[in-house]
């Protein structure tokens, strides 16, 4: 199969890699989506993983309108990985709904891979920014029923086993009506892959194919979607990758909204805050040199 590798690659299904891993830490006081190890979070301008919250077995993410965000999926483990990312419920690659069977990240032992936004081309993608509901990228191109959520889906890569020692081939094998080779169990073939379409976009940078429905976009609701933002160099290219299992290893999801969103589900806001994490924290007794240092112009 084809994924994508950032700076990046599509494996042969098709897999895409990010260029630039981020080397920020998430805060010590959020959580992260993660399973094993693979750990998923959101971050925003400068590489800040944004604040969460845990509540009933769940990641929130709190967002503020307009800003600007990307998903960064890290591998902690010693094997390629793919990850098939969506957001509000469309694939993060072609805009389309999302599902397993779709194309994704793929990301080398202990790296991580940084996501932008939508893919519009091999070269560039639209930007995740929070918005409106109605504005969103799910709302505009068909159905607003999945804003709010980021889910990842973890594919572990099919490793062939060793090519078995070769039986010892009777003479009279090839004169044999059908022809069989003894010798070839047919094990430690690995078995090739098409790889897939590239994403087709339009002049304007949108899907040429995004769904479309009957459904219309809800004006009213609250919260925050994500919007299909500007556009943004995040270069990718296409690399072999064969997958264990049609079914993902793990999937993580993330759910994200503004804070009265996040009230409104019963998140305690002050758990992510800076200062709340500051104190519970903070120490008695600092390491100190011998005697007190003075502050600046004391004299």
């Amino acid at each position: 199969m084809i994924r994508l590798y950032a700076a990046a690659a599509l494996s042969t299904l098709s897999a895409l890699v990010a260029c630039t891993p981020s080397a920020h830490a998430i805060a010590p006081c959020n959580p992260v989506a993660a399973d094993g190890p693979v750990t998923v979070d959101v971050v925003g301008e400068g590489g800040r993983s944004l604040d969460t919250f845990g509540k009933r077995g769940q990641v929130w993410v709190l967002g503020r309108y307009g800003d600007r965000y990307s998903i960064r999926v890290r591998n902690r483990s010693a094997e390629r990985i793919e990850a098939v990312v969506s957001v509000d419920g469309l694939d993060a690659i072609d805009g389309k709904p999302a599902s397993f069977d779709k194309r994704g990240y793929l990301i080398q032992p202990w790296g991580e891979v940084v996501i932008d936004g939508f893919r519009v081309s091999n070269a560039d993608v639209a930007t995740f920014r929070f918005a409106s509901v109605a504005d969103s990228y799910a709302a505009k191109t068909g159905s607003a029923r999945n804003v709010g959520v980021i889910g990842v889906a973890v594919f572990r890569e099919r490793v062939p086993p060793p090519s078995p020692r070769p039986w010892p081939v009777e003479p009279e094998a090839e004169l044999r009506d059908d022809n069989r080779y003894y010798g070839d169990s047919g094990l430690g073939r690995r078995q090739e892959g098409g790889a897939a379409p590239a994403p087709t976009s339009a002049p304007d940078g949108k899907s040429a194919d995004a769904p479309r429905s009957a459904e219309k976009a809800p004006t009213s609701r609250p919260g925050l979607g994500t919007e299909f933002g500007e556009r943004r160099y995040a270069p990718v290219r296409q690399v072999a990758f064969e997958r264990r299992s049609s079914r993902p290893t793990t999937t993580l999801s993330l759910r994200y909204d503004d804070a009265r969103g996040l009230e409104s589900q019963g998140v305690d806001l002050s758990c992510g805050s800076n200062d709340a994490w500051r104190r519970r924290t903070a120490q008695p007794f600092a390491e100190t040199g011998s005697y007190a240092a003075p502050p600046p112009g004391w004299e």
